[in-house]
């Protein structure tokens, strides 16, 4: 009968967060009470299961086992019975305990799985970890004698029993609590990964006082396709695995991830964005580390010799981790690219076959081994090379690729969208667009290209020198001819009853250019009016050069075309004038010469160089500019002087007597004649003379009666005919400098109240010399 044992384990580490914890995964969140309670009850449940009696329990206490003390009841069972990882004690026949299993947990199996050394290169890594935890090892010298001896030149790699006792040792002492530390949500935690052809590995530590103390160990082989990664994508698999790995321990917290492969640290930094060529497996990698708050540091490989090794000597994993299913999308992934673009001649195998017969992609191939930066683009895949997720298509199948694309006689620019979805091969699209160019079907239904970017003509230096000419019509029963000066805007346009010809187009041009002269360059469109021999000989013979359009591209002659739309308009909108066409033509022009352009100023303005006066301008008060005369000498009379002024009688020339009664500017006056006391006319002064002879006195009876054929005469009885008659109190005021401009010249003003006489200031006058009576001294 078999002889049990219980008892209950307390660990020397005095709390739950020891490395021998087979419950390590969530420390924090027991206590030492409900471990006890949990391993108690797992022994109970298993030692039921066989089918005995608790009180054939054998209690120990206080048994010295090695890493353990046993003080209260657990199960033990002969045959090595393991319960949540915790080691299986053993009684013998002779009641010594035995412990089959040290330290046999999850987080260090990958140091107590390690395969034995079966190369020098191999002890040599194994030796260089338990150097790198050397200040936890004692004795470390004398145990590894018999592997040292083994790396001697002259020495047969021969595996000793001392050498198994001293690799098995060498595991405990690593496995042991002298180098393994409890998990400390409060100690920084550092996180080593690595990777090599065969496996990958991650070593969880907390940094004490700048030392590195280990919490856990793992590792795992990789499988074939993974084999085929580059190492780039081994390395950065590596990361993922041991971050997944140790999921409980890092969510949620700070750590620093450690890489020996520095490209790593630019795609993985936290602070940093995923360059844009990176494959699609990397992609995955960074989506899936975005979910940690860690810190990537590099460390050079020789510093990294702890992940190194498990890296070189992995286990064989028990179940499936999260960098398997992400590697299983990507996988998916590059599949459903090629399931994509698969026909009878396209599919995997025919890629993969022709990938091994393509030198160029061999050559690719063989640099993403050794080159990081050229890892970070192109993926590995079951034999298939990917750039991001597109296959990259060997050279002889390319063609068929082509042809898949453009089944549907697709365009140029869907052909290389669906193209960047799935294929790609240098020079990608210089093919696309060399197949859609020379696809016949296609072209037959192209439509037009995109219209180029308005190109504006230079703008002439002088007015006239380049115009626009074009016909519009038959418009409301009318031919216009437009012709548009590009520099000032200027318009001109005639109008015709019947068709146009040259002969006609020729006569209406000339009469333009009799009064604005010929321009440099004239462009029309290609009418058959404009391109006649007759018209071509007419601008040679002027010396006009004839640009004409494109033909079908109205564009070109832009600013004939688009007055040709506005006349329309404006005459669609006076067609119920009953106005004639010239009336309305004239009036047209009068306003769009006088209309602002864009630039504020008018065509009017920009052709002639000055403001046209129109109806508006009768808004605003007349004003009337001095007329600025310098070294003027000219005879000057005063007003009261005695004048003989020309009077003009039945095509007679008289000299009449009379007095200055107004001055008006400098050379017109106006004059009351003696024998008109009641009017005044007005002459210039080449009509007037001065005199001496003063006025006569004349008296009249009223008893006597005009004979019948007498003419008829003043109220006074005085003939008249050239009398203008000017009264003072109906006289508009004028600037007596504008005399030329006054309206008083030809209208007579009779008045029907006696001139008031004009006061004279008295005093002694003082005359000039006679000889200097005629002219204006100073």
């Amino acid at each position: 009968m078999e002889m049990f044992v219980l008892a209950i384990i307390v660990f020397i580490a005095a709390h739950i967060g020891s490395p021998s914890s087979g419950i390590s995964r969530f420390p924090e969140k027991l206590t030492k009470e409900l471990y006890v309670n949990l391993i108690t009850d797992a022994f109970e449940t298993r030692w039921k299961a066989f089918g005995a009696s608790t009180e054939n329990l054998r209690t120990m206490h206080n048994v010295a086992i090695p890493g353990l003390i046993l003080t209260k009841p657990t199960i033990v069972a002969r045959g090595g019975l393991e319960v949540l990882g915790v080691p299986v004690v053993h009684l013998r026949d002779d009641r010594s305990v035995e412990i089959k299993f040290l330290a046999f947990l999850e987080k260090v199996r990958a140091l107590v799985d390690m395969p034995r050394p079966s190369s020098q290169e191999e002890i040599r890594r194994f030796l260089g970890m338990t150097t790198y935890y050397s200040r936890f090892l004692p004795n470390l010298s004398s145990i590894t004698y018999p592997l040292r001896q083994l790396l001697r030149k002259d020495s047969k790699f021969y595996w000793s029993a001392a050498c198994e006792s001293a690799f098995i040792r060498l595991k405990n002492e690593l496995s042991s609590d002298r180098t393994l530390i409890p998990y400390d949500p409060s100690m920084p935690l550092l996180l080593a990964c690595d990777a090599s052809p065969v496996g990958i590995s991650g070593v969880l530590s907390h940094m004490i006082n700048g030392v590195e103390k280990p919490i856990a160990f793992a590792s795992r082989s990789l499988t074939p396709s993974e084999q085929n990664y580059s190492q780039l994508d081994r390395e950065a698999l590596a990361i993922v695995f041991a971050v997944d790995h140790f999921f409980n321990y890092l969510y949620g917290r700070h750590f620093k991830l450690c890489t020996d492969n520095k490209p790593l640290t630019r795609i993985f930094h936290q602070h940093s964005k995923i360059p844009p060529m990176t494959s699609s497996r990397l992609l995955r990698y960074a989506t899936f580390l975005s979910a940690f708050d860690y810190e990537v540091v590099f460390k050079d490989g020789e510093s990294n010799v702890n992940a190194d090794c498990f890296s070189r000597a992995p286990v064989n994993q028990r179940s499936s981790s999260g960098d398997i299913s992400i590697n299983d999308e990507v996988q998916d992934v590059c599949m459903n690219s090629i399931n994509q673009i698969s026909t009878e001649i396209l599919n995997s195998d025919s890629i993969r076959k022709e990938t091994v017969a393509d030198v160029e992609l061999m050559d690719i191939k063989a640099k993403i081994e050794t080159d990081p930066e050229l890892a970070l683009e192109y993926t590995l895949d079951n034999g298939i090379l990917f750039k991001g997720q597109r296959v990259i298509v060997p050279k002889i199948l390319r063609n068929a690729v082509l042809q898949e694309l453009h089944r549907t006689h697709i365009g140029i620019s869907k052909m290389k969208q669906l193209a960047r979805r799935y294929v790609y091969w240098k020079g990608i699209d210089n093919d696309i667009e060399h197949l859609s160019r020379s696809c016949e079907p296609c072209a037959k239904m192209k439509s037009s290209p995109p219209k180029a970017q308005v190109h504006p003509w230079d703008e002439p230096q002088n007015n006239w020198d380049r115009i626009h000419i074009d016909y519009a019509g038959p418009f409301q029963g009318f031919w216009f001819l437009i012709v548009m000066d590009s520099k000032s805007r200027w318009a001109e346009i005639k109008i015709c009853r019947t068709a146009p010809t040259s002969t006609s187009t020729i006569e209406m041009l000339s009469e333009i250019f009799s009064v604005h002269g010929y321009p440099y360059v004239m462009v029309s469109d290609n009418a058959s009016i404009f391109v006649s021999d007759q018209f071509q000989t007419f601008c040679s013979a002027k010396g006009i050069f004839q640009k004409l359009i494109a033909p079908g591209h109205p564009a070109t002659n832009g600013l004939a075309e688009r007055n040709v739309y506005t006349l329309k308009s404006r005459l669609k909108a006076m067609s119920e004038d009953p106005a004639p066409m010239q009336s309305k033509i004239r009036e047209i022009l009068f306003r769009y010469r006088m209309t602002p352009l864009a630039n504020n100023s008018t065509p009017a303005e920009n052709y002639l160089g000055r403001k046209v006066r129109c109806e508006l301008d009768a808004l605003r008060p007349l004003k009337h500019s001095k007329n600025l005369v310098y070294d003027f000498h000219a005879r000057q009379l005063s007003v009261g002087d005695r004048v003989q002024a020309r009077y003009f009688q039945r095509n007679s020339n008289l000299w009449k007597f009379g007095s200055v009664v107004r001055k008006l500017g400098r050379l017109h006056y106006l004059i009351r004649l003696d024998e008109q006391p009641n009017g005044v006319v007005k002459r210039h002064i080449n009509q007037l003379r001065r005199t001496d002879v003063n006025r006569k006195s004349v008296t009249f009876n009223d008893n006597v009666e005009a004979p019948d054929n007498h003419p008829p005469t003043t109220p006074q009885g005085r003939l008249y005919e050239d009398v203008e008659f000017y009264p003072t109190h109906h006289q508009p005021q004028r600037n007596p400098d504008n005399g030329d401009n006054s309206s008083l010249q030809n209208q007579p003003v009779v008045s029907n109240q006696p001139l008031q006489p004009e006061l004279r200031r008295s005093g002694r006058v003082r005359s000039a010399p006679n000889y200097l009576r005629d002219y204006v001294t100073s």
